[in-house]
């Protein structure tokens, strides 16, 4: 009898994984998404310069906000304007260009912050001379 039971849970277990192999490969791989910020590396005082915010995405692009961060004096990150609807540039990616510009000559650096699941910018440094 434990023979016969012990058959039984083998096939039994072999069948668990050959459905689990087959369904998992009907489905799709895990989704990859490229989030990044750009923008000049030295800007004029009082000048307005552009951060275009650029996220692809290889499951489709699906509707998302962003908001700017600066780094503040004290090493930590504080939002910067209003939350932006980003713009559908094709399927696969979507884009939002901020205009900011900073009055004093200093050393600024900005993130930005996608909601849906996106992965927080690369920082990018100004500097404004």
């Amino acid at each position: 009898m434990p023979s016969k039971l012990k058959t039984a849970l083998v096939s039994v277990g072999a069948a668990v994984v050959t459905a689990a192999a087959l369904f998992g490969a009907a489905t799709s791989a895990f989704a990859k998404s490229d989030t990044q910020l750009s923008g000049p590396r030295v800007a004029s005082a009082g000048h307005a310069f552009r951060l275009t915010v650029s996220v692809g995405d290889d499951a489709g692009a699906r509707p998302a906000s962003v908001r700017l961060q600066v780094l503040g004096a004290h090493k930590r990150y504080m939002w910067f304007g209003p939350s932006h609807r980003l713009h559908p540039t094709n399927h696969w990616g979507e884009s939002y260009a901020f205009t900011v510009s900073e009055n004093h000559r200093t050393t600024v650096t900005f993130r930005a912050v996608v909601s849906g699941g996106y992965a927080v910018t690369n920082p990018v440094t100004v500097v404004v001379r």
